[in-house]
């Protein structure tokens, strides 16, 4: 990934819109960051993650909304805008927070995008332009996660040197998160769900197995010569011998159940004999029974007959009303007809007289629109001679709007004609203010570079200063842990070498303790012993001294680290002491010195940011003063050029205006405004309409009255007709009904209606009249077929027949019960044979799974004896091989003093051990701890392990592109040599086509590269940048 233009709004210290353009570096590939601290040379860097990855490079910084200018202005976003070339693609993408304005409750403003530029074209590089979706594009494209970049691409402060001096586990999470091995992380994990599953599955197992062998107390029955429940009450027994108990349980029951089949069968035979003999006498007494309720119900019966002989009669008297009831219906139906007719002739007789009243309204309307004749000719007539204007007026109101239009526009060429002879007057007051300001800089702005320089050079001898103060104040307190440490040193020492005698001597005595005489002494092979050690102590267990020793043995290494760092200290302190007195110091004042120079360098400086703010202001005016010179020659033409077209303009408007008079005389003057006449136009056609509509509505209205009178009358004199004929008929109908009452024996209507009845009232008591006769003779034959069934019969005594027959009952059920017993337990017997053995072959499998996994999980996770992982084991081929690549530089850097080598030893406390790092001298021939460097030979050390990662990681990743490297901090601690040798590994590097940036205040490091980013901060508080390029 290489930047090609970073900018930045309202972020950080950069108030408005800030545009790096990297393009400006042209061929230069290695560039320094300067300027001065809080001007905003890490936030670059920043900006640079941010954008990429949503937050920024360093640790501290991670509140993404910490990253708002305090200088932007209420209306301006927050955001920062990359694009960028990776792989001969080149990339736009853009981050904007949100945030509350002034009058506002919520956060507004946020924004993503994503593309990817091709020509003048941009394509999407997601679906969706929002943060999940671009930051998971960014790691696609980019290769790396955002540790992963802030480790091996931008090294920010903090961050430089954790992967060098971090103990193991922190440098695990680093490997694990750059080289993706956390799958195997997950392998052990998922083993140790497997294993805790596999477990379960057998205790689960083995409980269900246990549950059938407590089951078996449950389900069958204990017997005497039974040996399975010899068994079971053993304290130990396996399940091969409980399945062969069940084997002999299992011979006994089917025995049993022969034999009590045997006496099923017999009981059974006894019960139904005897069964059959009870329902045989029950049914002689049921029969005796029957006879008896049959006579009862007879005589009941035949005391109803008197009433069914009215019913008799009834049901005859109802038949011969049937007989004349259509003659009833006919006489109904022409009676309704003829009320029915009377109602139609009295609605069409009122009907008739509307339609007369009708007839003479619409006379009367007709007579009166008739007379207004003359009144609409005239209507006519004035219609006529509004239309006539009609063309003349609209011509005329046209040629009105073109006037306006002519004269609106010769009035707006005036006032800008005007305006800009007013702005040329201004234009050039401004013209001589500027210049007047201009040279009153120039003057002032000329003795910039000597304060400059000067301040330059108060600034390195502060450094060093600086940097003596820094290195005293930490041998001070070195000194004070040195001495701790030693204390505690001698201290552990003694508890030791305390312990360790006291453990020798106890082992003197138990040794002594075991010898008699004529036994060889194990030491000595004597026989004879007559000086054996004796007396009682506390002898300590070999554990506790080994633990004593370990934590001796840490003490020690504490101790000799400490030892380490204080001498190399020590020597820094002697070699910066040189530094301060070759720059004319005595180290004796530094303090007061440093303190002097530093308020003489805050003097100076602002002096800086004054006269650079105005050469900054000088530049501005210098390009204000050419755009207003450039400005006012153009103003000038066009004043030409607006008051020529302004005389044309306001000619051509004069003599149309003399034409629009002339021809405005010529009509009638209430006519001569448009819209006046189209309204008398409608006004007038409306009276029209109204008056034609009226006088046609009155012609209709007559002819559909008349009309409408002829159908009543028509209508009228029919129904009167249908009247008279349904009256006639409804009377002949009733005098034929009064003859057929007579022949039927009815004295008048009222007999005949009482009398009558509904055709399924008689049938239903016609039926019930029969159903009473036809039950009386079935009563009559069923007594004398029982009296014929019971001759020479008696009833049964049924009690002592029921006592015997429960007798045989009881039984024939205790026989049942007992087989069913007998197959009951037989069945539980099978299924716990089943249950068991499956159970017993399902605990052997499952504990046989339950052994694989554990030995395979115990060796992922390291159950060894160096407590190594296989995820580490992994990690640590990628360490040696990042080491390799590493020491390719390290050599080179340190004149071949030091190599990176991965440290053996065991980290205390039980801590994870396997990717910690040590240096080895090769000036001593000694091995030690990579925090006994001095702060310049850890920059070289995670210099170059920082190199020898990204080397490591392109040849393992394919698709990850480092063709930029950030680094924001180390230079400041390196001596001139090493310093010359660091840049020239950065150069390096360059010619292999990466690009470099550094943030360095050194002023070697500037002079050695020619392009320097500056950052400066301007009066009002925030910053700008530059390139300068040498």
């Amino acid at each position: 990934m290489r930047p090609i233009k970073l900018t930045m709004t309202a972020f950080g210290p950069y108030k408005d819109r800030e545009v790096i353009d990297f393009t400006e570096l042209d061929e230069n590939r290695i560039f320094v960051i300067s300027g001065n601290t809080g001007a905003g040379k890490t936030t670059i860097f920043d900006a640079i993650c941010f954008v990429l990855y949503g937050a920024a490079s360093g640790e501290d910084r991670s509140d993404v909304k910490g990253l708002r200018s305090d200088f932007a202005d209420d209306d301006v976003h927050t955001s920062v805008e990359l694009e960028f070339e990776l792989r001969g693609h080149l990339y736009r993408i853009k981050r904007q927070l949100s945030h509350v304005k002034k009058g506002n409750k919520t956060a507004t403003g946020e924004a993503y995008e994503f593309y990817e530029k091709i020509g003048e074209q941009e394509i999407p590089c997601v679906d969706r332009q929002i943060v999940s979706e671009i930051n998971k594009k960014v790691e696609e494209l980019v290769g790396l996660t955002r540790d992963q970049f802030i480790q091996i691409v931008m090294l920010p402060q903090g961050e430089f040197r954790k992967l060098l001096t971090s103990q193991t586990e922190n440098k695990e999470e680093i490997l694990r998160k750059i080289f993706k091995t956390e799958r195997y992380t997950l392998i052990s994990q998922r083993l140790k769900e497997k294993k805790q599953q596999a477990e379960d599955d057998f205790t689960r197992e083995k409980q269900t197995r246990d549950r059938y062998f407590s089951d078996i107390q449950t389900l069958l029955p204990a017997r005497d010569e039974s040996t399975l429940f010899a068994t079971l009450a053993q304290e130990n027994f396996n399940t091969y011998q409980v399945l062969d108990g069940l084997d002999e349980e299992s011979v006994y029951y089917e025995k049993s159940i022969e034999a009590n089949k045997q006496n099923e069968k017999l009981a059974e035979a006894a019960y139904h004999k005897k069964l059959e003999e009870y329902h045989k006498a029950e049914g002689i007494n049921e029969e005796f029974k029957n006879l008896e309720e049959k006579e009862n119900h007879l005589k009941e019966e035949r005391a109803k007959e008197p009433i069914f002989k009215e019913k008799k009669v009834q049901l005859e008297n109802a038949e011969r009303a049937g007989k004349i009831e259509s003659y009833e219906n006919q006489v109904n139906e022409w009676r309704k007809d003829e009320k029915e007719k009377s109602a139609r002739f009295q609605l069409i007789e009122k009907s008739y007289h509307r339609t007369v009243q009708t007839l003479q309204t619409a006379e009367a309307s007709y007579k009166e629109q008739e007379s207004k004749k003359a009144e609409r000719e005239e209507i006519r007539k004035k219609l006529d001679g509004y239309k006539e204007f009609l063309p003349l007026v609209q011509e005329i109101d046209m040629k009105k709007q073109e006037l306006m239009e002519q004269q609106k526009n010769v009035q707006n060429l005036a006032k800008n004609r005007d305006s800009i002879v007013s702005t040329i007057q201004e234009q050039k007051e401004k013209k001589q203010k500027l210049n007047n300001q201009i040279k009153g800089l120039e003057i002032r702005v000329d003795t910039l570079p000597d304060k400059q320089q000067k301040l330059i050079e108060l600034r390195n001898q502060a450094t060093v200063l600086q940097g003596y103060l820094k290195l005293q104040r930490k041998q001070a307190e070195m000194d004070k842990d040195v001495k701790t440490k030693e204390n505690q040193y001698i201290t552990a020492k003694q508890k030791y070498e305390t312990m360790e005698a006291a453990w020798i001597n106890g082992q003197a005595i138990i040794l002594a303790s075991h010898l008699h005489d004529g036994e060889a002494c194990p030491v000595c092979g004597s026989t004879e012993h007559p000086n054996k050690a004796g007396g009682h102590v506390d002898v300590p267990t070999k554990d506790a001294l080994d633990a004593a020793k370990i934590e001796f043995n840490q003490i020690d290494g504490a101790y000799r680290d400490s030892k380490a760092k204080y001498n190399t200290l020590k020597a820094e302190l002697e070699e910066k002491a040189i530094e301060v007195r070759q720059l004319g110091f005595h180290v004796q004042n530094v303090e007061v010195t440093y303190k002097k120079m530093v308020e003489d360098g805050k003097k100076l400086s602002a002096e800086v940011d004054s006269l650079q703010s105005e050469k900054e202001k000088l530049a501005r005016l210098k390009t204000q003063l050419e755009k207003l010179e450039a400005n006012l020659s153009r103003m000038e033409k066009q004043q030409e050029s607006v008051t020529e077209d302004y005389q044309l303009h306001n000619t051509a408007y004069q003599a149309n205006k003399a034409v629009y008079q002339e021809q405005l005389n010529r009509i009638p003057e209430d006519l001569r405004q448009l819209s006046v006449l189209k309204a008398k136009i409608a006004d007038t056609e409306a009276i029209q309409k109204t008056m034609e509509q009226a006088w046609e509505q009155a012609q209709k209205q007559i002819q559909s009255a008349k009309e409408e009178v002829a159908k009543a009358k028509v209508n009228l004199e029919n129904a009167k007709l249908a009247l008279d004929e349904s009256r006639k008929k409804k009377e002949k109908a009733e005098q034929q009904f009064i003859e057929m009452l007579h022949k039927a024996g009815f004295s008048n209507e009222e007999t005949y209606r009482q009398e009558k009845m509904a055709e399924t009232s008689q049938k239903q008591l016609k039926a019930e009249i029969e159903s009473y006769y036809n039950n009386i003779a079935s009563l009559q034959l069923l007594v004398k077929d029982l009296h014929e069934t019971l001759k020479d019969k008696h009833k049964v005594d049924l009690n002592e027949l029921k006592t015997e027959l429960d007798q045989l009952k009881q039984a024939f059920d205790q026989a049942q019960e007992q087989l069913r017993q007998s197959e009951q337990y037989l069945q539980h017997v099978r299924k716990l044979q089943k249950n068991i053995f499956e159970a017993n072959e399902r605990v052997t499998e499952f504990e046989r799974r339950k052994n694989i996994v554990a030995d395979l999980y115990d060796v992922i996770r390291g159950q060894n004896d160096k407590k190594i992982s296989f995820e580490r084991y992994l990690q640590i081929e990628f360490l040696e091989q990042i080491l390799i690549a590493a020491n390719e530089r390290l050599k080179r850097l340190s004149n071949g003093q030091y190599v990176l080598l991965r440290s053996e030893r065991q980290e205390a406390r039980g801590k994870q051990s396997g990717l910690g790092l040590d240096i080895y001298d090769s000036y001593t021939g000694q091995t030690r701890d990579v925090k006994t460097l001095s702060g310049g030979e850890k920059f070289n050390a995670s210099l170059s392990l920082a190199l020898g990662m990204a080397d490591v990681i392109q040849s393992y990743q394919g698709g990850v592109s480092i063709d930029t490297m950030f680094i924001d901090e180390g230079f400041g601690s390196l001596d001139e040599e090493s310093l010359t040798k660091a840049i020239d590994t950065l150069i390096d590097l360059q010619q292999t086509g990466r690009m470099i940036g550094i943030i360095s205040h050194v002023q070697e490091l500037k002079n050695a590269i020619p392009a320097i980013l500056e950052v400066n901060k301007t009066k009002e508080g925030y910053s700008k940048t530059q390139f300068v390029i040498k």
